[in-house]
């Protein structure tokens, strides 16, 4: 009788971390969908390590804030707002700010681009190609159209890429080890 017992209660733990595993893979994937906007946020940060601004974009101001500007619709506001209300950029305080003028993008450091953007890409790029700002997307096809930083899953597991051309022709400079870590599109051609 003592080993039915025995075999009884290690049978429950095994039975709560089957169902707990087997849950847990059934959630992965809507889990995933939602913090994906999460982890973008949080890469923001990560990714502007390794990018130097210019004299003119005031870095070394610490009363100036660090902005990242959204335009267009994106889950990805939310969080930005969420996760920079206590983080910082820099030693800077970060403000997020959501514009739909093209204009404002004037005095941004980081501006995503969502999808529902995409009609006005090229005018935003124009605009963006003479300004110290680091333009970051979310859409295939982005990078090829000159977006310096763009978001891709692959293989459920975010990834970003890097048009290098774009980059070079920017004001802002890039850390090797940052274009190491991405995938690059638009590479600059060597002579």
């Amino acid at each position: 009788m003592a080993n039915i017992n025995r075999t009884y209660k290690l049978s429950i733990p095994y039975k709560r971390i089957l169902l707990f595993l087997a849950l847990a893979l059934c959630s992965i994937h809507t889990f995933s969908q939602a913090n994906v906007y999460i982890l973008k946020a949080v890469y923001l940060e990560k990714i502007s390590r390794f990018v130097s601004w210019p004299q003119e974009a005031q870095m070394d101001n610490p009363d100036l804030p660090f902005v990242i500007a959204i335009i267009g619709k994106t889950p990805l506001a939310d969080n930005l707002e969420q996760i920079y209300s206590t983080q910082k950029i820099y030693d800077k305080k970060v403000e997020i700010r959501r514009i739909s003028n093209l204009y404002e993008i004037e005095s941004v450091h980081i501006l995503v681009i969502a999808e529902s953007e995409r009609k006005n890409l090229q005018n935003i790029l124009t605009l963006t190609k003479k300004l110290p700002v680091l333009t970051v997307g979310e859409t295939p096809g982005f990078a090829e159209k000159g977006v310096q930083i763009n978001f891709y899953e692959d293989k459920n597991k975010l990834r970003f890429e890097i048009n290098e051309t774009a980059v070079l022709q920017s004001s802002l400079q890039m850390s090797f080890y940052l274009l190491n870590t991405a995938r690059v599109v638009n590479p600059v051609k060597e002579n």
